[in-house]
């Protein structure tokens, strides 16, 4: 079985799959004219990736975060896009998290999220 990693690395797997978006930029001219009729010049489409843990280890999550905080990286990743497990070029633009326990023996996130953005179009 295939799993997600980071720069070739195997991270804590996402709880049960992950979301998967396309976004796509259109130019600045873009309008809706008065019978609703759309005049669009799409310029590029990027993929997203939202990768989402519950219950993962403090030190599993500080791994993760410090390789993808502040730069661009190697995702490994499952895209619907071209239909195929390929790696390309990611950053994150926000994440969020729950602190679970802090307990010595037992230090866990409750939830660890954030989104991943396509540094190339597709």
């Amino acid at each position: 079985m295939q799993k997600i990693l980071i720069n070739g690395v195997e991270i804590w797997q996402p709880d049960e799959g992950i979301q998967y978006n396309l976004e796509t930029t259109y130019s600045e001219d873009t309008q809706r004219i008065i019978t609703g009729l759309l005049i669009a010049t799409p310029l590029f489409t990027v993929e997203q990736l939202g990768y989402q843990a519950s219950w993962i280890p403090v030190a599993a999550a500080s791994a993760i975060l410090q390789m993808v905080i502040g730069v661009n990286f190697q995702l490994t990743y499952f895209s619907p896009y071209f239909g195929a497990w390929r790696t390309a070029e990611f950053y994150v633009g926000k994440g969020s998290m729950n602190i679970g326990r802090l307990n010595p023996e037992d230090m866990v996130l409750e939830s660890l999220s954030f989104n991943m953005q396509g540094v190339n179009p597709v």
